[in-house]
């Protein structure tokens, strides 16, 4: 039993590692500017209504950012994820079956 209970719990220790690899794994980088899009405490969840669809790309009303489309990435999850660093946005994923 104790074998049991240690083994759930090295796995489920293991669970951020794997998710935070993602995103600092040095493979995300914006397909523009081929900036890399930094590190998993650089890329935070965003709410939905920050983010509004407008022609061309996505507006982030909470930077006022513009994002056009052909920076957006598919997202890994069904998030909206913002990799953001020096007070900009670097890398942004949509999730498209939003």
């Amino acid at each position: 039993m104790r074998a049991i209970v240690l083994l759930f719990m090295l796995y489920a220790g293991a669970q951020p590692v794997r998710a935070h690899d993602y995103w600092s794994d040095g493979k995300r980088v914006d397909p523009i500017t081929k900036n890399l899009c930094c590190s998993g405490s650089d890329t935070k969840e965003l709410d939905p209504a920050v983010v509004k669809p407008v022609a061309g790309g996505f507006l982030l009303t909470d930077t006022h950012e513009f994002i056009p489309a052909d920076r957006v990435q598919p997202s890994p999850d069904s998030a909206i994820w913002a990799s953001r660093w020096g007070g900009e946005t670097r890398c942004f994923f949509y999730p498209f079956s939003f």
